[in-house]
């Protein structure tokens, strides 16, 4: 299913964003100026970190299928 590096960024990517974005407009106060800047930090540290998890070795890691 996640066959490609780019599908596999671009899925955790959305999962993350789509699960933290409202965790932040909850978590954060109701000031639209600190809402976008909690969503410029969030997307700042997620993207990289996406990035990250669909780096091939990570993936395999997660997966179980790393050094055997």
């Amino acid at each position: 299913m996640l066959e490609s590096r780019l599908f596999r960024f671009v899925s955790i990517a959305v999962a993350t964003i789509v699960v933290a974005f409202p965790l932040a407009a909850v978590a954060s106060p109701p000031d639209p100026y600190t809402q976008v800047v909690v969503a410029g930090t969030l997307l700042m540290f997620l993207l990289p970190v996406a990035y990250l998890l669909s780096h091939p070795t990570v993936y395999a890691w997660m997966q179980g299928e790393y050094g055997e």
